[in-house]
């Protein structure tokens, strides 16, 4: 008795080249879409947190009646910078923690009576519980893509405005054109320049480093921009 036996075909080059061609192109359009998606969540994660610093500035004004003295230092919207350089980033996290961080062995350390940082908290107050999220990979505060460039700026003249210093502005139009056109910005310049609130916290678009940031806001300065 013969027994039959099906013909296995495989798939001939023509067909497995269509096949690469439409994943190909399947990619090309979802590809993009993944990046949105995963860039507008670091936004909104980045956002977030710089918006529950501001609260917490908040009520540590409310606490002391001032601000922490080293957001003082500066004239009125000339940005305070957080990074591994700046005794900044060690005052904003003892201002709003009552304990000072250390990076390399990343553990709180008491605060020292008497040491000059105990100036930023005199009470060893926590306004904030700081989180893994909000510290980069080396310990220190970062974005949501590991950025440390972490500027601060607030009302010190109780206007309840921060008129922002002509630099400051400069940088926040250069970085806004690599999202919007240029003319759109420019002709926003008047209202992007003035933060209708006590206090803002922002990263700039950044890709110099390691890391590439974003633009993000603990305001809504892109109403300004946006088209009607």
């Amino acid at each position: 008795m013969k027994t039959k036996h099906s013909k296995l075909r495989g798939f001939t080059l023509i067909e497995l080249l269509v096949v690469i061609a439409v994943i190909g192109i399947l990619m090309g359009m979802v590809g993009p879409r993944v990046f949105d998606l995963l860039t507008s969540s670091k936004v909104k994660k980045s956002q977030s947190i710089f918006r529950s610093w501001v609260t917490q500035l908040y009520q540590y004004k409310e606490h002391y009646k001032y601000f922490p003295p080293f957001l003082l230092v500066e004239d009125e919207g000339k940005p305070v910078l957080l990074s591994e350089d700046e005794d900044a980033h060690d005052s904003f996290i003892i201002a709003l923690k009552g304990m000072q961080w250390d990076p390399s062995s990343q553990e709180w350390l008491p605060l020292e009576q008497g040491s000059d940082q105990r100036k930023q908290n005199r009470k060893g107050r926590e306004f904030h519980s700081f989180s893994e999220d909000e510290f980069g990979v080396d310990g220190y505060l970062a974005d949501s893509w590991g950025g440390t460039k972490i500027r601060i700026v607030v009302d010190q003249d109780g206007d309840g405005l921060i008129k922002l210093d002509s630099s400051a502005v400069d940088e926040i139009v250069t970085a806004l054109k690599q999202e919007y056109d240029d003319e759109v910005v420019d002709d926003a310049i008047d209202k992007i320049s003035v933060i209708r609130e006590k206090v803002g916290i922002y990263v700039l678009y950044d890709d110099s480093g390691e890391t590439e940031s974003e633009n993000v806001f603990s305001w809504d300065i892109l109403k300004y921009l946006e088209e009607d």
